[in-house]
Order: C-alpha cells, then sequence, then structure tokens
C-alpha cells in the first residue's frame, strides 16, 4: 500500500475505507438563479415582494429573510435565514430595481439543495477495494482528501519467445515473424493500469530463456508468450522447472487458449500464455487481468461486462471446450444480436479488431440455434 496524491489516483484502488468528515453540500444552497423567499409569502400570485439584497455564489446573506421580502440569489449562493424557497428568475418580473413581481407560487424546499443532500457526515462513502474513476475522484475532492491510500500497482515483466520472432522494426527474412504478442500484452498492461517492462524476445535457447525469465521474475509477475505447448522447442515450462519454478497448472479447457501455463517463483506469479496472437489475448481478458486486478485490491477481479444476446446464426462445435468467440454485439432496435467476425482461427489478429465482445459457448453446449441466447463479454 502507498499513499497516492488525487491528482495521481486514477484508476488506482482504494486501500482504505473513506468516512465523510463533512456533509455534501456543506449548507443549504440554491439550484437555480433566482430569489429566495418564503413560500407562504407567494401562496397568493402575483405577488410584489421589497428586494433587500443579493447572494452571489460563494458569498452569504448578511441577516434574516423577513416577511414580504426577497433576496437576489445565484446558483450555488447560501439559501439565507428565513428563506425556505427559491423562485427561478423566469417566473419573476421585476420593478424598478427595488422590487420583484413573483408570478408562479413555490412550495417550501423549491429549488433548494440542502446541506447533506448527497453526502451526510460520517456516512461511510468508499470501501476499500474501490476504484477511483473520474466520478469517485470527484467525491473525494469534494470531502477535502488531498490524499489516498491505495494499493500498489504490481510491476509485470512482458516475453515473447521463439526463434521465429522478430521486432516490428527488422527485415523479415524467411521463416521470420514479427513479434505482435509483446505489442499487444504492453498494450492490455496500460489498460489495466499496472507498470510494465518489455524484456524483448528469448530465443528457444534454454541458456537465452533461462536469462531473460530471472530478469523478468525481478518484477512482481512474469508474462511470458509462446513456447508453452508440447513441441520440441517449447521449453518454457522446462526453463521454469530448472530454476525452481511450482507449476500449479498446464492445459485449460478452453478455446483458444489451451497450453496456459501457471505457476509460482518464490510466490510470484507467472503466466505462460499460447503464442498465437488471439489465445495470447484471451488468457490474459481470462486470466492474468483477473489475478493483476486481484493484486490491486479491486473489489471485483473480473473486469468485462457480461450481458446476453440472441444469436444471428447458428453455431456448432464438435469439443467439449468452453469457446471464446470473437463477435460483434448489435441491436436490432427491440433486442441485443450478436454475430462472429468470421474466421475464428487462433492466428487471425484482425478478427478481433473487428470483435467489440467474446460470445462464451460452454463446454457441454455443441449446437446452438439462430435466435438462441448466449453470453457475451465486452471488450
Amino acid at each position: 500500500m502507498e499513499i497516492a496524491e488525487l491528482r495521481e489516483a486514477h484508476h488506482r484502488v482504494l486501500a482504505q475505507e473513506i468516512v465523510a468528515a463533512e456533509d455534501v453540500p456543506p449548507f443549504d444552497n440554491s439550484g437555480m438563479d433566482g430569489y429566495a423567499v418564503r413560500s407562504e409569502d407567494v401562496a397568493r400570485v402575483p405577488i410584489e415582494l421589497r428586494l433587500v439584497g443579493e447572494v452571489k455564489a460563494g458569498q452569504a446573506a448578511a441577516g434574516e429573510l423577513g416577511h414580504g421580502e426577497a433576496i437576489r440569489i445565484m446558483t450555488g449562493g447560501k439559501v439565507p435565514l428565513g428563506a425556505d424557497a427559491v423562485v427561478q428568475i423566469e417566473w419573476t418580473e421585476s420593478v424598478d430595481g427595488t422590487s420583484v413581481r413573483v408570478l408562479n407560487s413555490v412550495p417550501s424546499g423549491h429549488n433548494i439543495r440542502r446541506a447533506g443532500e448527497d453526502i451526510r457526515r460520517g456516512q461511510k462513502v468508499f470501501g476499500k477495494g474501490s476504484e477511483l474513476r473520474a466520478a469517485e475522484l470527484g467525491v473525494l475532492a469534494s470531502l477535502g482528501k488531498k490524499t489516498v491510500e491505495v494499493y500498489r500497482v504490481p510491476h509485470v515483466a512482458v516475453l515473447g519467445t521463439g526463434n521465429e520472432l522478430v521486432d516490428i522494426d527488422q527485415p523479415l527474412t524467411p521463416g521470420k515473424i514479427r513479434n505482435s504478442n509483446s505489442y499487444a500484452l504492453l498494450a492490455l498492461l496500460r489498460e489495466t493500469n499496472v507498470l510494465s517492462v518489455d524484456l524483448g524476445v528469448a530465443a528457444d535457447d534454454r541458456s537465452d530463456l533461462r536469462e531473460k525469465i530471472l530478469r523478468g521474475l525481478e518484477s512482481d509477475v512474469l508474462v511470458t508468450t509462446g513456447g508453452a505447448s508440447v513441441g520440441s522447442y517449447d521449453l518454457v515450462q522446462e526453463v521454469l522447472r530448472e530454476i525452481g519454478a511450482e507449476i500449479k497448472f498446464w492445459k485449460v479447457n478452453i478455446k483458444p487458449g489451451m497450453p496456459l501455463l501457471f505457476g509460482l517463483y518464490i510466490g510470484k506469479p507467472v503466466f505462460g500464455l499460447p503464442g498465437n496472437p488471439v489465445s495470447t489475448f484471451v488468457t490474459f481478458i481470462r486470466f492474468v487481468r483477473p489475478a493483476l486486478r486481484k493484486m490491486m485490491g479491486a473489489c471485483s477481479p473480473e473486469k468485462g461486462i457480461t450481458l446476453h444476446a440472441r444469436l444471428e446464426h447458428e453455431i456448432k462445435k464438435s469439443d467439449r471446450k468452453r469457446h471464446f468467440l470473437r463477435a460483434v454485439l448489435d441491436s436490432n432496435g427491440r433486442d441485443l444480436m450478436v454475430r462472429t467476425t468470421g474466421s475464428q482461427t487462433s492466428n487471425v489478429l484482425t478478427s478481433l479488431v473487428k470483435a467489440n465482445c467474446l460470445m462464451i459457448i460452454p463446454e457441454q453446449v455443441d449446437f446452438l440455434k439462430k435466435g438462441d441466447f448466449v453470453e457475451v463479454e465486452l471488450l
């Protein structure tokens, strides 16, 4: 945990409970530009009231409002003693600058924002684990909180693996592909509001892989891509075991993303993500991000919003895996509708560009017809 200046606390997670030390707003104030009056004085209209002053925002009237009197008041101005309503200026007429004619009756409390209407002194405003969005920061500012106690942001190291990978500014010689996964992961980490370091690419070589993995484990979390499957050069799991990491699981019953690895090294999480770009993306969303949010103290590890929508076409699958399909959520004016973005092979990264959600098909389901409801998670 650490102390953060309020200006620097956007998207951080509270590590303390916030209890209001004062009312918000701190006093009864006007919700409109108009005239502070006694409601009993304007029960019969039209009526002329004597003007006895003006209250601007940030000011207070000197005395108490008497019967048959009115005080001009601006939005946010402190309601004078004796007044119990504010008549908006549109319902009045000026009379030679010394009086005002009120044209509409108003009840007690009209256009008055009461002290403590938003927040009461002693009220619990936020609990531990609350995420500080712009709205939360505004509330904290209204309570005079210059600093807040927040959970520390994890440092995450990202390592690509594979002899076939070259960086984006290197030439594509025969057999090579560009390292897109690291760039996508680093962007996802920024969206998760954690700190990251790019370790580049490790070759399919034990010595190089070991050196870069150990360097990555200087961070709080290590995320690798590729090298976690069953090929002859998929060495990530072997090297992790060699350095003393405890492999908690390898392979999950999902598509895409089955060859996911998770382990711990001296208590530090290690995620070995599959190398195919869409598999990398999906396993980050479903496994890495919830873990990072938990480490950050968030009340809810899940970030995505889950909805249900009607299928625009039938879906068949032949395995007993949970499928996460790249899809487009839309509306026909009556129902939410969803359709896939086309090819669902795990190397087609552009299918994610077209998607605004993941369609979730449970393990036991092998056929869905057009019009069936399915679960979708917004991206």
